[in-house]
């Protein structure tokens, strides 16, 4: 037997101590909130302010930041521009 066969052999035959660690979650799950539409304005407003910074409101207001940028995704206007076609010209119909 060789000499690297003979001390591994030596350290599987050693007791050995381990130490099973327990530990709780360092973030839980928060609870959903129902924010009401005038709150999600206030907040949403809040970040529109010049150097504002969308993240940092939304942790000071308890928020992930994806929620409060999906929020200003959905208060942006919406609008359809209506083209029409006239003597091979391009025109704006209407805007809504």
């Amino acid at each position: 037997m060789s000499h690297a066969e003979n001390s591994m052999s030596d350290s599987v035959n050693h007791p050995r101590t381990f130490e099973i660690l327990t530990a709780e979650p360092v973030r839980r799950r928060r609870k959903p909130r129902a924010w009401s539409d005038d709150e999600k304005a206030r907040i949403v407003a809040a970040t529109l302010q010049p150097g504002a910074n969308v993240s940092a409101v939304a942790r000071s207001e308890g928020l992930d930041p994806s929620q409060l940028y999906e929020w200003r995704r959905n208060q942006r206007p919406t609008f359809c521009i209506r083209f029409s076609f006239r003597d091979d010209r391009l025109s704006v119909a209407s805007a809504v």
